[in-house]
């Protein structure tokens, strides 16, 4: 017997989700890229994985192909390659490797708090605005410094900041709104007993 219902099944092959594990794909085809000195190559297939990222929520919104299984796929191809890149950039920059610390530390704790909210409520959430305005910061911050991998140090500080900055931001607005969801339910619940 399959663990699998006919409907997960279908959420499974959808477009929106074939692009992002499309994208999971990639990550290790940019990684040798980078490793082996084709940083032009590597940006290609980085810019590929942002374009199909695109492209994958177009498709789920317009196409009705919104899926539980696409709202955790999606974010995790997009902080899988993010955290690639940051790997690959920081055997020159080695103080990003704070930020790669820092994008675990805010994933795992949204993880958590989520994980709780979903097994409290059975709700899986959409990705917010402040959450897709962190993934575009930090993938243009990452593109730039695949672009210019000898940018002066001040910049590339500068953009740890900002992306260090962005993520405690969505990870503060995040915790927010799972909270405030979950007492939302939570007095849902009360109020139909």
């Amino acid at each position: 017997m399959s663990l699998l219902t006919l409907k997960d099944r279908k959420q499974i092959w959808s477009i929106p989700n074939l692009l992002s594990f499309f994208r999971i794909l990639l990550i290790p085809v940019m990684v040798t890229l980078y490793v082996k000195g084709r940083t032009i190559a590597a940006l290609v297939v980085f810019g590929v994985s942002a374009l199909s990222d695109i492209v994958d929520g177009q498709i789920a919104r317009r196409c009705n192909m919104v899926t539980d299984l696409g709202k955790m796929l999606d974010p995790l191809a997009d902080k899988l390659t993010q955290g690639a890149a940051l790997v690959c950039v920081a055997r020159t920059h080695p103080q990003l490797f704070f930020l790669l610390g820092f994008m675990a530390m805010k994933e795992l704790t949204q993880a958590y708090i989520g994980g709780r909210i979903v097994k409290k409520t059975g709700h899986v959430f959409n990705a917010r605005w402040f959450g897709k305005l962190c993934t575009v910061v930090t993938t243009a911050s990452l593109m730039a410094m695949f672009i210019f991998p000898q940018l002066p140090e001040w910049a590339v500080n500068s953009l740890l900041i900002l992306c260090s900055a962005m993520m405690l931001v969505s990870l503060a607005l995040y915790v927010r709104h799972f909270m405030e969801y979950g007492e939302t339910a939570e007095s849902e619940k009360r109020d139909l007993v």
